[in-house]
């Protein structure tokens, strides 16, 4: 029995085939079909879902989002009519919840309020201006109130800043004699 030579040599069109399938394996690694909006996505694009083969959910996070919003608004009032029953039957725990969250988290606290600061801090200084002034008599007596209650605490700060400037002033010109 003579083996013909097609027979040991591979077809071009298996080739060809095998290539088609790996883009294929590669595509459905990186890719996914949204079954929302119908688009062809990255697969990182779509949340984690275990129930799934490829464990990812069949709806974009950009989708599921718009979803939630649309739930959100059109169930409004029913949703914060529950959300204040909760805190409502839960204040004790939840406030017990908060205070360990913030002792626990102080530093990181800290941080993200910082952070907040200096990105808004024009808008802070405009609302501190507009209720500064549409409250300016309160202010005022405020402001009155705490000099009268820290009297020395003002007194030992002007001190230390005098004191600060007259050593600043000496080294900035030290051929200087005091008193001169």
């Amino acid at each position: 029995m003579v083996k013909k030579s097609f027979e040991f040599e591979p077809r071009y069109s298996d080739i060809e085939q095998g290539i088609e399938e790996r883009k294929n394996r590669i595509k459905t690694l990186c890719f996914k079909i949204c079954s929302k909006c119908g688009e062809t996505k990255f697969i990182f694009k779509f949340s984690l879902d275990k129930r799934n083969a490829d464990g990812r959910t069949n709806i974009c996070k950009a989708c599921r989002s718009l979803e939630g919003l649309n739930h959100y608004y059109q169930n409004r009032s029913k949703m914060l009519r529950q959300n204040k029953e909760y805190l409502k039957a839960n204040k004790k725990a939840r406030s017990i919840y908060s205070k360990d969250y913030r002792i626990k988290n102080k530093e990181r606290l800290k941080e993200l309020a910082g952070k907040w600061y200096k990105s808004n801090k024009k808008t802070i200084k405009k609302r501190n201006l507009k209720y500064y002034q549409e409250n300016l008599e309160a202010c005022k007596r405020r402001r009155k109130l705490w000099i009268e209650k820290n009297k020395e605490k003002i007194r030992e700060y002007n001190r230390e800043y005098k004191r600060r400037r007259r050593l600043k002033a000496k080294e900035s010109n030290p051929g200087k004699q005091e008193g001169k």
